[in-house]
């Protein structure tokens, strides 16, 4: 690893070894790294491609909806985090990509990202009879992702074709085109916070206001010279995944002029985010997943990694716990 010299790093990675003759066998579920690990407290391995999860509580009961690609949406009780449970699966038009769920009055939705099969609303009030709502779709589009706006009850969507899409859900099972906002380049990820749409592209992000749905209007645009490819926010920090240059981390208190604060300095390239409180993990593709603190976002600190064993593609915070999609993996870890 670049925090380490080379013969350092030689010699952390004999120390298992000669413990393990010392003293016995380690436990082979946590990564070390300088006395920090990230634990792994479940797993889940399957069949086919996990490219990210969202988790919600219904009931007593907390429900992984799981994009997994040609395989469509795949529900897990994550409620016992060292046992994931799998449910229920759904086959959905097109390449499932992303899931976002909540909940309109006391009825559970998730809403997913289809690729080329457009955007699916399924109400989950029967988590064994999912109902498909609605299905959208736009013609020559392909959905990579969905964002869900409660309070204001819009739905946000985008994808290849470079234009984010307004829908309102005000009137569940009714959904309506509000608007549309033509973006700089493919659109990776979509978060809403205040009104302020940040939209994630291949060529960087643009930071819109929606106040007026109807007439979306940019308040600035760039910040990133790699392609970004996720976004997770806290307070007023916004920390980008940004491929070969590590985690952008932007101080967004003025959404019309960000100030980019610092890099976060991965090992690969950073492909997922997720935030809990001053803790970013990053999901870095066959490195694995690392952790940094951020309570000081100009000069951020590691704190963690943990080595996967296939290719860390989506990474989700819930309660405390990292959930990782690693293809035909579901890991749950946790720090510390």
């Amino acid at each position: 690893m670049k925090k380490q010299n080379t013969i350092a790093r030689v010699l952390l990675l004999l120390l298992p070894f000669l413990s393990a003759f010392m003293y016995g066998c380690e436990r082979d579920d946590v990564v070390s790294y300088e006395n920090n690990q990230l634990t792994l407290v479940g797993r889940y391995g399957g069949q086919g491609t996990y490219l990210n999860s969202f988790i919600m509580k219904i009931g007593s009961t907390d429900y992984s909806f799981l994009a997994a690609g040609n395989n469509g949406l795949q529900i897990f009780d994550v409620t016992n985090k060292s046992q994931p449970v799998p449910v229920v699966g759904y086959n959905i038009t097109g390449f499932v990509e992303e899931t976002y769920s909540c909940k309109f009055g006391n009825t559970p939705y998730v809403f997913i990202a289809g690729g080329s099969g457009g955007v699916s609303v399924l109400d989950m009030s029967d988590m064994n009879a999912a109902v498909l709502d609605t299905l959208l779709s736009v013609q020559g589009d392909y959905f990579n992702t969905v964002f869900a706006d409660t309070s204001a009850k819009i739905l946000y969507a985008g994808g290849n074709g470079k234009t984010m899409y307004l829908f309102d859900i005000s009137n569940l099972p009714n959904v309506t085109k509000i608007s549309q906002y033509q973006t700089f380049s493919i659109i990776n990820k979509i978060t809403v916070k205040n009104s302020i749409a940040y939209v994630v592209q291949d060529q960087g992000i643009d930071i819109v206001t929606v106040s007026n749905p109807q007439s979306p209007s940019r308040l600035s645009q760039g910040m990133s010279d790699h392609y970004a490819y996720d976004i997770a926010i806290t307070g007023n920090i916004a920390a980008i995944a940004n491929d070969n240059n590590g985690v952008l981390i932007l101080d967004i208190s003025n959404p019309s002029s960000p100030v980019q604060m610092s890099f976060l300095n991965t090992d690969d390239v950073a492909i997922a985010v997720a935030v809990d409180g001053n803790t970013v993990y990053v999901a870095e593709d066959d490195s694995g997943v690392e952790a940094f603190n951020i309570s000081n976002p100009s000069n951020p600190s590691y704190i963690a990694d943990y080595v996967t064993s296939g290719n860390a593609v989506g990474i989700t915070q819930y309660s405390g716990y990292v959930f990782v999609s690693d293809n035909s993996d579901y890991l749950i870890l946790q720090y510390p």
